[in-house]
């Protein structure tokens, strides 16, 4: 049993939020998604995030999800963590509660960003995590993503700060600075004495991101290729440099999909290669856009290569 407090190495999905018809939640595609990600080797899943669209969801809707995929994977080495949408601490610590009263191990909150470039000290970071992680009943993850948070950047000696806070337990990385995720995760001592483990949102950078110290990923090709993912993690733990970094180039092709695709190209693979989800259904308005075939064309050949390999793992 992995310790409750503790963010283990392992490939996470964060996954899409599926719906019907009439953009109601479809927990039943919900429910049948997680069980193919566990039942091939996901470590977890992170509910209503970016790519779950935390924002679309009123706070019911975001228990359900947790609620669902809780009482149907009741094993709790498989981790749930749950987005929160708010740039407010109130409303951060309620939810976390009744996230954890649902079946969740962890929260992530992304870094509050309304104000951009005008929130120019980096204390008042270092302060709202702190108020909210000194009452939260759940361990939190940091999501630093500068693409959804007006490009506010958080200093590596911000984050230090906040890895000595007993309940502040990981980052999740969304973005493609290098030397931030060197800074990071390179002091592997200190965050492993303060229980903080940096994670990449990108598996396009898997292998060079768990090269600097980074322990593994939350990745959106895992929700389509789980055995994918988790074997290229295996590659480099083993120390197989070679036939890691020839799949790292496949997965970091068919990740362009997601790149320049978001959710919509996510939930049309998913369809495609295994009946998952709505066909006639992406994302609640804004991002309700479908895939057509001519898109779809674009990146097929890809996906191709790598259900061949995920078939056979």
């Amino acid at each position: 049993m992995v310790e409750a407090n503790v963010i283990g190495d392992g490939i996470y999905t964060p996954v899409t939020t599926f719906y019907k018809d009439d953009y109601e939640l479809d927990l039943d595609a919900q429910v049948k998604h997680a069980n193919f990600l566990y039942d091939n080797g996901i470590s977890g899943v992170l509910l209503s995030g970016s790519i779950g669209e935390a924002i679309h969801l009123n706070r019911d809707e975001r228990l359900s999800l947790v609620k669902a995929v809780r009482d149907a994977i009741p094993d709790k080495n498989f981790r749930i963590i749950s987005g929160l949408p708010y740039s407010n601490i109130k409303d951060s610590i309620l939810e976390i509660d009744l996230v954890k009263k649902a079946g969740g191990d962890f929260a992530i909150l992304l870094v509050p960003g309304f104000y951009g470039s005008n929130l120019t000290h980096q204390q008042g970071i270092i302060d709202y995590f702190t108020r909210i992680a000194d009452q939260a009943t759940l361990p939190i993850l940091i999501y630093h993503y500068p693409g959804v948070s007006n490009n506010l950047n958080v200093e590596p000696e911000t984050f230090k700060a906040l890895s000595k806070h007993p309940k502040i337990v990981g980052v999740k990385l969304t973005h493609f600075n290098l030397d931030n995720y060197i800074l990071l995760a390179a002091n592997k001592a200190e965050n492993a004495a303060n229980n903080f483990k940096p994670v990449t949102g990108l598996g396009q950078i898997l292998i060079p991101a768990l090269s600097v110290g980074v322990f593994g990923a939350i990745d959106g090709l895992s929700g389509i290729f789980p055995k994918v993912m988790v074997h290229l993690h295996k590659l480099f733990k083993e120390g197989r440099q070679d036939e890691g970094l020839e799949l790292q180039y496949l997965v970091t092709k068919a990740d362009r999909l997601i790149l320049n695709l978001n959710l919509a190209g996510v939930k049309h693979a998913l369809y495609v290669l295994y009946g998952f989800g709505n066909k006639n259904v992406s994302g609640r308005p804004p991002l309700n856009n479908l895939i057509d075939d001519k898109t779809w064309a674009k990146y097929e050949p890809d996906f191709k290569k790598l259900s061949e390999i995920e078939s056979s793992l």
